[in-house]
């Protein structure tokens, strides 16, 4: 298993964290998220290897945005 550690923009409660970590969970490749509103940090634990770009893709297609 590998972590991943970044820095997502346009989380504004707790209810944003949540779905966030949602939609990164559905990914199979995932093993488990946490994300935090207040600081902007999320963790990925992936079980594969996955493209920065295909989690960008599921950030943004909620309105989010990866900034690092």
């Amino acid at each position: 298993m590998k972590t991943l550690n970044l820095i997502v923009d346009g989380m504004k409660c707790g209810g944003c964290s949540a779905r966030l970590q949602r939609v990164l969970e559905a990914l199979p490749q995932v093993a488990s998220c946490k994300a935090d509103h207040v600081t902007k940090a999320v963790e990925l634990v992936l079980k594969e290897d996955l493209p920065l770009d295909a989690i960008k893709k599921a950030v943004e297609s909620i309105g989010f945005k990866v900034v690092g």
